[in-house]
């Protein structure tokens, strides 16, 4: 690697499913017309984090004089 080079150092995948349901209280029950009261809902979620270094060297005989 050289100076001033960025790398990606590692990450972390994430990846999340949700079903839920939202109906009318007795109706959404019911056989065979119980759909026209209900919605199912379906989320897929996926988030992804990154760590990237870049690397400088530091000249030492700058330090060393101030």
């Amino acid at each position: 690697m050289d100076n001033g080079e960025t790398v990606v150092l590692g990450g972390i995948f994430e990846q999340e499913n949700i079903s839920s349901q939202v109906k009318v209280p007795f109706l959404g029950d019911l056989p065979y017309v119980g759909r026209l009261f209900r919605r199912d809902l379906k989320t897929d979620n996926k988030r992804e984090l990154l760590i990237f270094i870049t690397p400088r060297i530091v000249n030492d005989t700058l330090t060393r004089n101030h």
